[in-house]
């Protein structure tokens, strides 16, 4: 909704054209420009190309601090024409006519924009290799770093390796004592061993002579009683048929002095088995009830 009071021209005309109110002043900008060219080295005369390419109402306001954009930007090209001009001034040739002068003075300052372009790309160029520098420094650095990280890892590594080894070294000095314990039990036990076995082996040599001699001895007695057995043997053999009439006699005797003595016996033993009782049917065969 539109308001219904008039618009004044004049007011907005004077809004218009004054702008707003600004920060720095004509002097400060001149002298801000001056210190930017100095500090680019500027030394020969400044060209429009030259002068814009340092200078620019951007950069002149962030070294103020602020301002008004427009207000720096119309001083800025206020203190081009004016440095621009005074550089003409200085370096024309003198005791020339203009428009040789012109001339002149127009190539040599193309020449001189071709060589500071060239500068300029020599620099760039610089500034390229100082990157590319300072990168391969960047990547240096953090190898050195990583090389130095991994240089702390190792040490630490051996260090652990080192505790390692002490411990291993330790363990194998006990080793090589339990060893030097066992190997002389050892020798001591193979000492003793070698001693039984030769007890044993005397003992069995003594053992073996004692055996022979039994055997020799009963390999004699042996002969010596088969040879009483078999003279024994021929003795009975020879001495028997005389002595077998002998003993026919004497068994004859014998029964004969035995008879009158028998017949008792046999008659007591008849009558003992007659006069036994005689058991009844009933108990003779008990299954038969």
């Amino acid at each position: 909704m539109k308001s219904g009071n008039p618009v004044n021209s004049r007011i907005s005309r004077h809004n218009r054209e004054m702008g707003r109110t600004p920060l720095n002043s004509p002097e400060s900008v001149r002298q801000t420009v001056q210190r930017m060219l100095d500090a680019a080295g500027v030394a020969a005369p400044v060209t429009p190309a030259l002068f814009r390419r340092i200078v620019t109402a951007r950069r002149v306001r962030a070294e103020l601090g602020g301002g008004d954009p427009a207000w720096v930007g119309r001083q800025v090209r206020l203190v081009e024409a004016e440095v621009i001009s005074e550089s003409s001034a200085r370096y024309t040739a003198s005791g020339l006519p203009d428009p040789v002068a012109d001339a002149m003075r127009s190539l040599w300052l193309r020449a001189l924009e071709a060589a500071r372009g060239e500068f300029a790309a020599a620099q760039a160029d610089a500034s390229v290799s100082v990157a590319a520098a300072a990168a391969e420094r960047d990547n240096a650095s953090a190898l050195v770093e990583m090389m130095r990280t991994e240089l702390d890892d190792r040490q630490k590594q051996a260090r652990e390796q080192d505790v390692r080894v002490a411990q291993q070294q330790a363990e194998l000095v006990q080793l090589q004592q339990r060893l030097a314990g066992e190997t002389d039990r050892a020798l001591r036990a193979e000492a003793a061993l070698d001693q039984a076995l030769r007890a044993s082996d005397e003992a069995r040599r003594q053992h073996d002579g004692e055996l022979a001699a039994v055997r020799e001895r009963y390999a004699g007695l042996s002969k010596q009683l088969f040879a009483m057995t078999d003279g024994l043997r021929q003795s009975r053999a020879v001495a028997q048929p005389a002595v077998q009439p002998e003993m026919n006699a004497l068994r004859l005797r014998l029964a004969q002095v035995s008879e009158p003595y028998q017949k008792p016996l046999r008659a007591d033993a008849e009558t003992d088995a007659s006069a036994r009782p005689t058991a009844p049917a009933d108990q003779q065969n008990p299954a038969a009830r």
